[in-house]
């Protein structure tokens, strides 16, 4: 695991531009695909909510293949050009689900995300009861009511000063599960790790590198103000770049080939010392 500097957080965007360009039709449309798998489980009744989460860590783990397969064939056309017109198959979106491998800790990895919304719903549920006993609150179970007279109904007891604590407390534990989470993916898939080792992995590699994250989030955040301007057109050119840019933020973490070189002279001297090994 390499600590990098923080202009390495604009560096991943960039490299994840040029990766994807040569194939963007394969990596839009296996997104796109992605996402449309996502909508249409969430749609289904009764059991939507607790699909989606389990579904969604294989069709990522499936599109972080297909990216893996496209940095392969790009590092082999830079010695046999040829290689670049190989052609990549869709399937490798699907192919976490044929691997019994990662099969396990991704399935877990799905029961954590839908164990984790529970307990904020629950917090949130129990600060509600709290704060509404002895209050009249019939409007929350009135049939007739809207969805926007509940809303309006409980702004002020979730905007007042006691609710203060829990949304610190929700940001927090929200802030930590994104670390724990954001690499869990690629690391069991590409590197077959356990499920509690990808967390602890990926909550240190983002913890190191917080100043690299932090202007990748701003670089990310101002790119998708351009979303309502455009319509949401951007989207098509943001939702794989944005993806693709976590597969390049892992090579560059856990590769053997990081962005920009390397972080520090530490990291480059071990490097040439393992390759002195090597030749002796």
């Amino acid at each position: 695991m390499r600590r990098v500097n923080a202009g390495r957080g604009w560096q991943w965007i960039k490299e994840a531009w040029r990766l994807i360009r040569p194939r963007f039709g394969l990596v839009l449309g296996t997104v796109m695909l992605m996402y449309v798998l996502l909508l249409v489980a969430s749609m289904i009744p009764l059991i939507g909510n607790v699909i989606t989460p389990i579904l969604s860590p294989f069709l990522a783990g499936g599109v972080y293949v297909v990216l893996r397969r496209v940095r392969e064939i790009e590092q082999r056309s830079r010695i046999e050009p040829l290689a670049s017109e190989q052609p990549i198959s869709f399937d490798l979106l699907f192919s976490v689900f044929k691997d019994p491998a990662p099969r396990k800790a991704l399935l877990w990895l799905g029961f954590v995300s839908i164990a984790f919304s529970l307990a904020l719903l629950l917090v949130l549920a129990i600060f509600v009861t709290v704060k509404l006993s002895g209050v009249d609150h019939s409007v929350l179970t009135d049939l007739t009511a809207t969805d926007e007279q509940r809303v309006r109904f409980l702004i002020p007891y979730l905007m007042n000063p006691d609710a203060l604590v829990l949304w610190i407390g929700v940001l927090i534990a929200s802030v930590a599960y994104s670390m724990a989470t954001f690499f869990a993916v690629p690391l069991i898939v590409l590197r077959g790790e356990t499920l509690r080792s990808a967390l602890s992995l990926s909550f240190s590699a983002v913890g190191r590198n917080w100043s690299a994250f932090l202007v990748y989030a701003l670089v990310l955040f101002l790119l998708f103000l351009t979303v309502p301007i455009t319509l949401m057109l951007s989207l098509i050119l943001l939702l794989p770049l944005m993806i693709a840019s976590v597969f390049i933020a892992f090579e560059d973490i856990w590769g053997d080939h990081p962005v920009g070189g390397y972080s520090d002279r530490g990291d480059q001297g071990r490097v040439v010392q393992e390759r002195a090994s090597t030749v002796m």
